[in-house]
């Protein structure tokens, strides 16, 4: 058996030493000290959710050594509403960090506006308050009871939300002139009961039947239409249509 040579052993134990002491040379040398972090969001809002900035901006004046690049990512990544943090050192001095949100289809919003939350595939993901300006601009928010809200929290979304979050993404083209979007199964198995809000046309419709989206856009074009017409919006009494599978009923 070939006998290993000193020369050989000293080599294999001085090197972990010696790469510790480059290591440490290098997070001293005040060119590698971060000065720049460019940072950007990919997909969802847009933008970078405020508490991620901050602690993103609390890197500045470490060196780009002295990071734990994995951790961090795994850190970041934990935040409600990204799926995936990368960082990247730009030397000499620079970090580049992409954030990647939360691909999603809708918001959900409790009734007293204490809570908001993000739709992830079929969970809830509650949304820290300086991050929710940004998503709603990007996003439907439909509005619920607190204890529907609660319940979706707890057990995921059920079969009828997801046909409400359908029909909401629908109107996007109608966005501006919906107001507010509200639902409530009721706690029953049935579609329950979504209410769109029409300001401008001092109406609403109540969609009280699981209905297609080619029905919905017809029904809302028709109560614009209506409302027009018969000039109701200049009165003060807010006017009702019931939007059923069979047609559409002014109350």
């Amino acid at each position: 058996m070939r006998r290993v040579s000193l020369k050989v052993k000293l080599t294999v134990l001085l090197l972990p030493l010696v790469a510790f002491m480059a290591l440490v040379t290098l997070r001293s040398l005040p060119q590698f000290k971060i000065t720049t972090i460019q940072v950007a969001a990919e997909s969802g809002s847009g933008k970078v959710p405020v508490s991620l900035k901050e602690s993103l901006a609390s890197f500045v004046g470490l060196s780009l050594f002295e990071l734990d690049l994995y951790r961090l990512e795994r850190d970041l990544g934990e935040y409600p509403t990204v799926s995936s943090v990368q960082l990247q050192r730009k030397f000499p001095s620079s970090l580049l960090a992409t954030i990647f949100l939360i691909a999603s289809s809708a918001l959900v919003q409790t009734s007293d506006g204490k809570e908001t939350y993000l739709v992830d595939g079929t969970s809830l993901v509650r949304i820290p308050e300086e991050d929710i300006g940004a998503w709603k601009q990007e996003l439907v928010t439909i509005e619920v009871p607190n204890s529907y809200a609660q319940m979706l929290s707890s057990y995921g979304l059920d079969r009828s939300f997801h046909q409400v979050m359908e029909l909401a993404n629908s109107l996007e083209e109608k966005t501006t002139l919906i107001t507010s979007i509200k639902y409530d199964n009721n706690s029953s198995n049935s579609f329950g009961k979504m209410v769109l809000e029409i300001s401008s046309l001092n109406a609403q419709i109540w969609v009280r039947e699981s209905v297609g989206a080619a029905q919905i856009q017809a029904a809302v074009a028709l109560v614009q239409q209506d409302q027009k017409d018969i000039l109701s919006f200049l009165s003060s009494d807010k006017k009702r249509y019931d939007l059923y599978r069979e047609g559409l009923v002014r109350r």
